[in-house]
């Protein structure tokens, strides 16, 4: 099949998130089935050209898109390689040619953010028709990407290679749903029924971009089946459009993230001071050692690291009120993220407090996030909600149990050690005593060596490569062919 990726995010070229790391993933692992792929995100002026060998597009010169009474002047760049997925850059220096992804520091949104949508929406399109490569799916990913899929039910496609494209939107979070002012509607040129009830566009007075891409791509999909249940059923984490999904019945569905087996690999990691396998399982304790004298941390119990943003919906804050009881207990704490001020400060608090027990690392430093995998007894992840996740899934495959909450994409991939097959703590109740029970239970099973080397090895031993979900994305776009 032909395959048009659109997405905001691309490991490594940008990446804010896990959505960089699953769109990379995803895009290579249909490339290696026989699927021609073709990504295209825009050339973000941080991006290092010359460190990711980019070029200017030989095949596909400058040319001028032109919507809402505004011309830009773009013209694509292409990362090299040989094989797997063609991936394109748009380029244009206007919207594109400053730092960042969505905001300055990724913090306060851009004030354009609805025109530089609107341009990779477009110029995506624009590459296929250049080309004259006619994909048979334009997947568009999370509502930065969605109006790709708008303009695809809005705008006249006959006698363009885009005449029989059929369309998919996978939701990573639906929390982000690209909210915009009614007033900036006319610079979309879209028909104007959409912004105005019952449009598929509005919502409450103004634009919701995911509302659009739900109701007009011809299928609906998010990342883990029991997210998919839950933001149907649950009014909260359905963000206002539980309503707008159900009545997409069928045409909605959940299909669990993998993770590159290759990238994370504990037995061939650089980053580590020791590699180590499920067979071979000595450098573990190698790299403990070593991530203890790198934080400061005394020698003593158990290492719980976190790794990821500091935001509500990871739940950290039910940690802070944990930590004198933990660190009595014996616990060593490492958290290395950044996020909301107030959650940074605490955790800094924390970290005066009790030297030589708890540290803090704030900043993002994916070397060092692979040193916590491995170095940690177990991961932490007590999440208020979570699509997927990631990093549940790299500890597994570091040897390192992981305690979550029951939701989403933990619900589907950690078993509660109490379970047959555990290799996990698994809790229900978003609260601070919950997880203190969960890590109480941890803790426990660390006293006893042979148990919880026994759940180190069944998590290092669970497969969530790629190879099960891209033939579920084969299956999704397949179910596209005559409907």
């Amino acid at each position: 099949m032909k395959i048009l990726m659109v997405t905001a995010e691309y490991a490594p070229l940008a990446k804010a998130g896990g959505l960089g790391d699953m769109v990379a993933a995803l895009a290579g692992a249909l490339s290696a089935r026989g699927h021609e792929v073709k990504v295209v995100l825009p050339l973000y002026g941080d991006i290092d050209r010359e460190r990711h060998a980019l070029a200017p597009c030989p095949g596909l010169p400058a040319f001028a898109v032109r919507r809402g009474g505004a011309v830009r002047r773009c013209r694509f760049w292409r990362a090299d390689g040989a094989t797997g997925p063609d991936v394109l850059l748009l380029e244009n220096d206007e919207l594109f040619g400053r730092p960042g992804i969505y905001g300055y520091a990724e913090v306060s949104e851009f004030a354009d953010t609805l025109p530089r949508l609107a341009l990779l929406a477009q110029g995506a399109l624009e590459a296929a028709v250049m080309l004259d490569w006619a994909p048979d799916v334009v997947h568009v990913h999370d509502a930065a990407a969605a109006l790709a899929a708008v303009d695809l039910a809005c705008w006249s496609r006959a006698g363009t290679p885009l005449a029989a494209t059929r369309t998919v939107l996978t939701i990573h979070n639906l929390a982000h749903q690209s909210h915009h002012p009614r007033w900036e509607f006319p610079g979309l040129d879209l028909p104007t029924r959409l912004a105005w009830h019952p449009g598929e566009m509005e919502f409450h007075g103004g634009l919701n971009l995911m509302k659009a891409g739900i109701l007009l791509s011809d299928r609906v999909n998010t990342v883990s089946p029991t997210y998919a249940r839950e933001v149907t059923a649950d009014e909260e984490l359905g963000c206002g459009l539980a309503g707008v999904l159900r009545d997409r019945g069928e045409a909605f569905s959940g299909i669990l993230n993998g993770m590159d087996r290759e990238a994370w690999d504990p037995a061939t990691d650089r980053c580590l001071p020791a590699n180590y396998s499920q067979r071979a399982p000595a450098g573990k304790a190698v790299c403990r050692t070593a991530l203890l004298r790198e934080l400061g941390l005394e020698e003593g119990g158990p290492l719980l690291a976190s790794v990821g943003r500091l935001a509500g919906q990871k739940g950290l804050d039910l940690l802070l009120p944990l930590v004198p009881s933990l660190v009595g207990d014996g616990w060593r704490l490492a958290v290395l993220g950044t996020g909301e001020p107030a959650l940074e400060q605490a955790l800094h608090a924390a970290a005066a407090a009790h030297p030589g027990r708890v540290a803090f690392a704030a900043r993002f430093d994916e070397a060092l996030s692979r040193r916590f995998y491995a170095g940690a007894d177990a991961f932490a992840m007590p999440s208020r909600f979570e699509p997927c996740g990631l990093a549940q899934l790299y500890a597994l495959r570091y040897g390192t149990p992981p305690v979550v909450r029951r939701t989403g994409g933990l619900a589907d991939t950690v078993t509660d050690a109490a379970e047959p097959g555990g290799d996990g703590f698994v809790f229900d109740e978003a609260t601070p005593e919950a997880f203190g029970a969960a890590l109480g239970r941890a803790i426990e099973a660390w006293r006893e060596p042979g148990r919880w080397s026994s759940l180190a090895r069944r998590g290092m031993a669970a497969d969530y490569g790629w190879d099960v979900p891209a033939a579920a994305y084969e299956e999704l776009y397949r179910s596209l062919e005559g409907s």
